[in-house]
């Protein structure tokens, strides 16, 4: 009778956690969410709220929202279209967190899968407690990858900078604009990008003559060498005044999904 009884308040306590740890919509807030690739995360800023009932979702980017669609909560999981073609989450829904994946379909027609988390309340970027003594990036670059197999042509990246904080966008080949979130940690670099069809992640440092080098991930590609230098004040003028230049430079290599 005992053991009866012990197995009956071990299986209600059981419940009574699973429904404390597992919620039916996910608490409004600002979330720090993630997408893994191989090099590691790729950070954005998850904004979740309510309306009328209904839960709202968007990625914020340089403070502004662009709004998820085909929001659904059912059964203690979420399921969201990103904007931008960054993707459609499916997620289990918990207290302070998210956790599932997210799908993609790449440039080529490829679906992706890349696992992803959101935690609420978390703020950072790359790394949680920042130098104070950081290069400065914010301007206008020539990015282009190294590899072996390919020649690859200069990329323009512009960002902007404030403490360590990073905005940015990378131009794609079709015209389309890839924002850029970003972190400076000395003299190290951070930069991710989620839409159409790609999560982007960058990481490098500056060199000793200003440029900046490191390794590059897409979605599920091994990693890949890149280099950037900084553009003249003449030539970043120019881009300044009028944009329409940077729709004409083509995404430089190919990188692989697989």
């Amino acid at each position: 009778m005992k053991t009866n009884l012990l197995l009956l308040m071990t299986l209600l306590l059981a419940g009574l956690l699973g429904a404390c740890g597992k919620l039916d919509a996910p608490a409004p807030g600002t979330y720090r969410a993630y997408v893994k690739v191989r090099g590691g995360e790729v950070p954005f800023v998850l904004q979740v709220s309510e309306s009328a009932g209904n839960t709202v979702l968007g990625i914020v980017h340089d403070g502004e929202l662009q709004a998820a669609t085909s929001v659904q909560v059912q059964d203690g999981t979420l399921q969201a279209e990103l904007p931008d073609g960054a993707g459609a989450i499916h997620a289990d829904i918990s207290r302070q967190e998210l956790k599932g994946e997210l799908r993609l379909t790449d440039p080529d027609g490829k679906p992706q899968v890349l696992a992803f988390a959101a935690d609420l309340n978390e703020t950072y970027r790359f790394i949680e407690t920042p130098s104070t003594d950081n290069a400065d990036i914010s301007g206008y670059w020539q990015l282009e990858a190294i590899s072996p197999e390919h020649f690859s042509a200069p990329v323009t990246v512009q960002l902007q900078q404030r403490f360590d904080g990073v905005e940015g966008e990378l131009v794609l080949p079709d015209g389309q604009r890839l924002p850029l979130l970003g972190q400076v940690n000395g003299e190290e670099v951070y930069l991710s990008g989620l839409g159409h069809g790609r999560a982007l992640l960058l990481k490098g440092k500056v060199g000793e003559h200003g440029e900046l080098q490191g390794e590059l991930w897409t979605n599920l590609s091994n990693a890949q060498r890149w280099a950037a230098k900084r553009m003249k004040e003449e030539e970043a003028a120019a881009l300044a005044e009028d944009h329409e230049p940077l729709r004409q430079v083509a995404f430089p290599w190919a990188i692989p999904t697989q």
